[in-house]
């Protein structure tokens, strides 16, 4: 669904951001949450609660603990995987260690635009994706949609790829992201999310990448003053459910947490494409400048040409990638 179809579901969604009273509990899942409540996943957070909360009548209690409370998103992860944690939401980088095949989501320019990433995480290739999941034992319920990673920085515009010498820049531990900044010209320093607002303030990188709804949840605007809209990644952030949780559950148990996941994303799409704007203008009017590129064309051939091969088997090979590429309806990657 396009972009502009979406808008009147935006408008229903919006006015539908309630959470209801429930009795008392049979039973609590709890879900660590790596960003801020005011951020998309929060949004996914209220609404999978309310959901799961209405259609139990209140016999299953949703618990959101925010802002990386319960761990870091890798430890947040591996405590799913392990079982120890019933459900866990955050940056897909931080789930390529558990299933490297997810990693092909984070090669630089394999979604143009909005629609083709909503296309990538419904219908068939979310069931791929969702096949290379359940094998590492975990299953992913909804895709978290955050925009595209536009670049920040607190020295100076960024207009050319030229412009990103000398700069240093926060990224997750992510071999592919590592990869795309060097290709682009950057300095790329892996530095945990909970600690990027620190580094960014005290001067250790110079800038970071991300959308701007959680740029704006997170007060980067305080210590960084111009963004750059450069599509190279869209930033997918999924909420997992452990497979030993979802085996435990009853078959009607499944079927409704499977469904609180898909409305969940459903909901997070639509705030995304009306909210994402908002937080765009917010910006601008807090004094950030936002750049678009002269050259973009050159950062795309330099992330097919020189990321995508350094990355092909550590993405999990070719035959991966060419294999979500024919789910979305695009040419295979020779």
């Amino acid at each position: 669904m396009s972009y502009k179809k979406m808008l009147p579901l935006v408008l229903a969604a919006l006015l539908l951001w309630t959470v209801p009273a429930s009795a008392a509990p049979e039973t609590t899942l709890k879900v660590a949450v790596g960003d801020p409540e005011d951020s998309e996943m929060g949004v996914v957070g209220h609404a999978f609660k309310k959901y799961v909360e209405e259609k139990t009548g209140g016999k299953v209690e949703v618990q959101c603990f925010y802002g990386g409370s319960l761990g870091d998103e890798s430890e947040a992860f591996r405590n799913v995987q392990k079982g120890t944690l019933p459900l866990a939401m955050g940056g897909i980088a931080n789930l390529v260690p558990f299933e490297k095949k997810l990693g092909l989501l984070t090669l630089p320019y394999l979604f143009a635009n909005i629609d083709e990433v909503v296309a990538g995480t419904n219908g068939a290739p979310a069931e791929l994706l969702n096949k290379y999941a359940t094998k590492a034992g975990f299953r992913i319920l909804t895709w978290t949609y955050t925009d595209f990673r536009y670049i920040s920085n607190s020295k100076r515009p960024i207009t050319k790829m030229a412009d990103m010498q000398g700069l240093k820049f926060r990224v997750p531990q992510s071999a592919v992201l590592i990869a795309a900044y060097k290709a682009f010209g950057g300095s790329p320093t892996p530095i945990s999310w909970a600690e990027t607002f620190t580094a960014l303030q005290q001067g250790l990188v110079d800038g970071q990448c991300y959308g701007y709804i959680t740029f704006l949840a997170c007060k980067f605007n305080e210590v960084q003053k111009y963004i750059t809209e450069v599509h190279y990644t869209y930033q997918l952030q999924p909420m997992i459910l452990s497979q030993r949780a979802f085996r435990k559950m009853s078959p009607e148990m499944q079927t409704l947490i499977t469904d609180a996941g898909r409305d969940a994303q459903e909901y997070c799409l639509a705030f995304q494409l009306v909210e994402g704007v908002r937080a765009r203008q917010r910006l601008i009017e807090s004094g950030v400048q936002i750049d678009q590129l002269e050259d973009e064309a050159d950062w795309r051939s330099a992330a097919i040409s020189q990321v995508w091969p350094e990355m092909e088997t550590f993405v999990g090979g070719r035959a991966a990638i060419n294999a979500f590429l024919s789910a979305i309806g695009k040419k295979p990657w020779k």
